[in-house]
C-alpha cells in the first residue's frame, strides 16, 4: 500500500486511543456542559500515593463494562464515538439531499457512505467488485508478471509482499522520496510468526483455519483451502524472517538506505525493479530509499524460489485479507471472528454504520476521504474561539519547555542553542487545514463499495505518487480533523493538534486552567517532548536526520533514557507480559516529558490567574486526576496482549504510573512520603526534559 509522509510519530496517544466528551460548544450541536473534575469517583479504599491510577480511576472501572462490539473502553473511546456519530448524521443526512452538487467532496463521500450501507446491493455482489484483480492474478505466468500484479495491488489499497511510501527524504527534508518498506503479513508483525510460547502457537494455528476459511469462502474445496493457506503461511514466514523488529525499526539511521536502481537490482537480483516502479506509476524513479535491505533481499529470493502457484495464492490472500470488511457478511464475518474477537477480544462487530465510517475515515484519520469528512466535522464541532485558545495552550508549553531547555544541568551550551533553535522552529497546526483537499478527479458513486474503497486508494496513491520531483508541501496533514489523536513529524518539525481531541475530556475553552493542563496540555508537552526523544533528537531544525548533538550529551543524554527503559521494562502487564522497554521508549520519554512540561506551564498560569481550591482539591491536585481520568481504560485480555507486544506505547494504567513516579512535584501535591510506592527513590528518578 502506498503511503505519503510517513509520520514517524504517530500520536499522543496510537496506542490507546479516543477519548471522553460530555459536550460541544454550545452554538454547534449540543449544549455546553462545564466539563467538572469526576471527583466523586476518586477511591477512599486506594491511597494516591500507593496507586494513583486506581485511586482515580477504580470506582469507575468497577462499574464500566466494556461493549460487545468492543475490545476496550474508555475517555479516548468515548469521544471518538461522539465525535463520528457527530459526522455519522451529517453523512445520513446527506445521502437523502438531492441539493447537495455532484461532484463534490460532500457528495462523494456521502455516496461512498450509501454504498457501504446498501447491504443487499454487497450481498448480491460476491466477489465480483475483485473480478479484475483477481483475474490479474491468475493470470501471471512469469516473474515479470508477478512484479505488475503486486504494483497493481499495491495501488489499490493491498499490503502485498512489501509497501511503496512517498516521504521527505530523511537527510534532505526539502525533497521527496520513493521509499520501498517491508510488509506483506497477514499476522500483526514479524514475531507473532516466530514466539514459541503456548499462546503464540494457538494464535499461529487460529491464523492458517481463518486463511483456510476464508479460501473456502472463495471456493475453494476444504482440502485444497487447507493446501492454500499452509502455503501463504510459508511465504509470510520467509518474508517476516527477512523483517525487521519493530524495535530494530526505531532506529532511523538504520532504515535510511538510499539507491539506485542498480544498486537496488544488485542487493535483490532476480526482479525487475524498473518494470515495477513504471507498474506502481514511478516512471522515473531516481534514487530512493529501501528501508530494509535485507528484507528485499529475501523478497527477491522467493520470488526465485517459491513456485509462482504459491505466490498467486498468497496474492489471493492479500486482496482478500484486504477487502473482506467491504464484501459480503459471510467474509466480513469471518475476518471479524479471527481479528476481532481471536486477536483483540471483542464479542460482536460494532454497528454497520459504524464500520463504514472507519473504512472511509481509517484507523487514524488517514484514509483517502478523511479530510471530505473533516471539513463536515469541522463546520459542526470546533468554533474559531476554541482554536485560539488551544494555541494559547500550546504557546506556553513550548515556552515551558524553553526555559527547561535553559536550565538543564546535563547539557552542554552548543547543544542547547541547537535544541533552542529546534523548538522555535516547531511548526505548529491546530483544528484543521487551511485549505482541503481537491477530490474532483476521484470517480464515487453508490454502486459497489468495494470498487469504491479500490477507486479511493488508486486516487490516493496517484495523489501521493505526484509529490515526487515537487517541493514538500508543508501545509499537508496526517490526520483529519475528527480524529482523536495528535502528532509531532520529524521530518516537518511540526505538532498537529486535530479538532477531534480539542474537545473535553480533554480541553475545555470554559473550563479551568488546571484541567485543561492536565488533559490537554500533557499531550502539548507529550507531541513536543517528542522533538527531543530517543528518535526526535536525532532530527534537526529543518527535519534532517542529522547530529546535532557533542558526543559527551549524546551519552548522558542515553545513559537517563536508559533509566527510563528499564523502569518501564520492569512493569507486568496481562498474562506476566512485561512491557518492552526498549519498544516504548520513545512513547515513555514522551509521557514524562508532557507531564513536566504542562505542569510548569500551570504554575505560570496559576501566577498569572491564581484560583482556589476546587471540590476541595488544589490546582495541583486537580492537574493530576484530570491527566489520569484521561487514560481510564479497561481493556480486554487480548487486546492488551496485543498493544503490550505490538505498540510503541505502554498500556493506560503505566502511562499514569510511569510519569508520576519521576515526579516530586506529584508527591507534593498529594503529600506523598518517600515510602509510598507511587514515587521512586530520588536515585532512581529519570530527569531528561
Amino acid at each position: 500500500m502506498i503511503a505519503v509522509l510517513k509520520l514517524a510519530r504517530r500520536g499522543a496517544l496510537a496506542g490507546a486511543m479516543y477519548a471522553a466528551a460530555s459536550a460541544v460548544a454550545a452554538d454547534t450541536v449540543g449544549p455546553t456542559i462545564a466539563s467538572p473534575l469526576d471527583a466523586a469517583s476518586l477511591s477512599s479504599q486506594v491511597k494516591a500515593c500507593t496507586d494513583f491510577y486506581q485511586y482515580v480511576n477504580a470506582k469507575w472501572s468497577a462499574v464500566t463494562e466494556i461493549p460487545a462490539d468492543r475490545a476496550r473502553w474508555g475517555a479516548f473511546d468515548e469521544l471518538d464515538k461522539r465525535n463520528k456519530d457527530i459526522v455519522k448524521d451529517i453523512l445520513q443526512a446527506a445521502t437523502a439531499d438531492p441539493a447537495i452538487a455532484p461532484g463534490s467532496a460532500q457528495r462523494k463521500v456521502a455516496d461512498y457512505y450509501a454504498s457501504g450501507m446498501d447491504t443487499q446491493q454487497i450481498e448480491q455482489a460476491g466477489l465480483q467488485p475483485l473480478a479484475a484483480e483477481l483475474a490479474q492474478i491468475a493470470a501471471v505466468k512469469s516473474r515479470a508478471d508477478l512484479i505488475e500484479a503486486l504494483a497493481h495491488l499495491q495501488r489499490v489499497g493491498v499490503d502485498a509482499a512489501f509497501n511503496l511510501n512517498v516521504t521527505q527524504d530523511a537527510k534532505d527534508s526539502t525533497r521527496y522520496l520513493a521509499e520501498l518498506e517491508q510488509g506483506g503479513l497477514g499476522l500483526p508483525d514479524r514475531d507473532y510468526y516466530f514466539r514459541n510460547d503456548a499462546k503464540s502457537k494457538k494464535q499461529r494455528a487460529a491464523y492458517v483455519e481463518h486463511v483456510a476459511k476464508m479460501f473456502e469462502l472463495m471456493g475453494d474445496s476444504p482440502a485444497l483451502a487447507k493446501g492454500n493457506a499452509a502455503k501463504v503461511m510459508a511465504v509470510e514466514t520467509r518474508l517476516a524472517d527477512g523483517s525487521m523488529s519493530n524495535v530494530e525499526r526505531r532506529n532511523p539511521n538504520a532504515v535510511y538506505n538510499k539507491m539506485q536502481l542498480a544498486q537496488l537490482s544488485k542487493r535483490a537480483p532476480g526482479v525487475e525493479w524498473a518494470r515495477y516502479f513504471e507498474a506502481v506509476g514511478v516512471a522515473q524513479v531516481g534514487d530512493f530509499n529501501v528501508a530494509q535491505p535485507k528484507f528485499f533481499a529475501h523478497f527477491a529470493a522467493a520470488t526465485a524460489s517459491v513456485a509462482l502457484s504459491d505466490w498467486k495464492t498468497y496474492l489471493r490472500w492479500h486482496l482478500l485479507h484486504a477487502s473482506a470488511s467491504k464484501l459480503s457478511s459471510d467474509f466480513e464475518s469471518e475476518n471479524f471472528r479471527f481479528y476481532g474477537m481471536i486477536l483483540a477480544g471483542k464479542k460482536v462487530m460494532q454497528p454497520r454504520e459504524d464500520r463504514i465510517m472507519e473504512t472511509i475515515s481509517g484507523r487514524y484519520g488517514d484514509a483517502p476521504l478523511a479530510m471530505a469528512l473533516g471539513e463536515l466535522y469541522v463546520a459542526k464541532a470546533f468554533p474559531p474561539q476554541a482554536k485560539a485558545r488551544a494555541l494559547e495552550l500550546v504557546n506556553n508549553v513550548k515556552a515551558a519547555l524553553r526555559e527547561r531547555i535553559g536550565e538543564l544541568d546535563w547539557m552542554s551550551e552548543s547543544t542547547r542553542t541547537a535544541a533552542q533553535t529546534k523548538l522555535d522552529a516547531m511548526a505548529i497546526k491546530i483544528g484543521y487545514p487551511d485549505q482541503w483537499r481537491d477530490y474532483s478527479t476521484l470517480q464515487i458513486d453508490r454502486g459497489s463499495f468495494a470498487q469504491n474503497w479500490l477507486r479511493a486508494n488508486e486516487f490516493e496513491s496517484q495523489r501521493q505518487i505526484n509529490h515526487l520531483g515537487k517541493p514538500v508541501d508543508r501545509s499537508e496533514w496526517g490526520m483529519s480533523p475528527p480524529t482523536v489523536n495528535a502528532y509531532y513529524s520529524q521530518q516537518l518539525n511540526e505538532i498537529v493538534f486535530p479538532a477531534g481531541i480539542l474537545q473535553p475530556p480533554f480541553f475545555d475553552a470554559n473550563r479551568d486552567d488546571a484541567m485543561n493542563y492536565g488533559g490537554i496540555g500533557m499531550v502539548i508537552g507529550h507531541e513536543i517532548t517528542h522533538g527531543f526523544d530517543d528518535q526526535g533528537r536525532q532530527f534537526d531544525a529543518q527535519g534532517n536526520l542529522k547530529d546535532w548533538w557533542t558526543k559527551a550529551d549524546a551519552e548522558r543524554y542515553t545513559a537517563r533514557a536508559t533509566v527510563v527503559e528499564k523502569q518501564y521494562g520492569a512493569y507486568e502487564g496481562v498474562e506476566g507480559l512485561h512491557l518492552n522497554g526498549k519498544l516504548t521508549l520513545g512513547e515513555n520519554i514522551a509521557d514524562l516529558g508532557g507531564m513536566k512540561l504542562a505542569f510548569l506551564a500551570l504554575q505560570k498560569a496559576l501566577k498569572d490567574h491564581p484560583v482556589a481550591a476546587m471540590d476541595g482539591l488544589s490546582p495541583d491536585q486537580r492537574f493530576f486526576i484530570s491527566y489520569a481520568q484521561i487514560w481510564r481504560e479497561k481493556e480486554t485480555p487480548e487486546q492488551e496482549r496485543l498493544m503490550i507486544t505490538t505498540n510503541p506505547h505502554s498500556p493506560p494504567r503505566f502511562r499514569v504510573q510511569g510519569p508520576l513516579a519521576n515526579m516530586p512535584e506529584f508527591a507534593s501535591a498529594f503529600s506523598c512520603r518517600a515510602s509510598d510506592m507511587a514515587l521512586r527513590g530520588e536515585a532512581q528518578r529519570v530527569n531528561i526534559w
